[in-house]
């Protein structure tokens, strides 16, 4: 009789685990669950927002070239930039992988800095504003 009885504590107490560790780990999905692929159509207005901004520093002269003589380049550069963004946007606009909206934006996020770094002068501190109200930006669409 004592041996049915240890068995039985025994199976409740692996029940009880299982479940227990089962509920911990929907609550861990719960929480990291995947961000709504309808704000990343969004986050790339808000991207071409900060192309923009760009464009119009550099025609009020806020911002300045490293060369300019290279200014029409940098202007066409930015054009060619917002125009692949909303190609990104487009293509990517039915696909409901947040993995391929992030690696796509990062890999466009990199290339916009990179040509920051290539033409203007004071680079890092403007790459770096746009990263962190770009980083806002994001956040805020995920709140909502």
């Amino acid at each position: 009789m004592i041996f049915y009885l240890l068995i039985s504590a025994i199976a409740f107490l692996v029940l009880f685990f299982a479940i227990k560790k089962y509920t911990l780990k929907l609550d861990e999905q719960t929480l990291l669950e995947p961000i709504k692929n309808n704000i990343y159509p969004e986050f790339c207005d808000l991207i071409n927002d900060e192309i923009r901004n760009i464009k119009n520093n550099l025609l009020q002269n806020t911002f300045t070239l490293k060369n300019e003589n290279h200014k029409d380049d940098f202007l066409e550069n930015l054009s060619d930039m917002s125009r692949k963004l909303n190609h990104i946007q487009t293509m990517n606009l039915s696909k409901k992988n947040n993995a391929l909206w992030e690696e796509t934006l990062f890999d466009f996020l990199k290339e916009f800095e990179n040509l920051n770094k290539q033409y203007l002068n004071d680079s890092e501190r403007i790459n770096d504003e746009i990263r962190n109200s770009l980083q806002g930006k994001f956040s805020n669409l995920t709140k909502n």
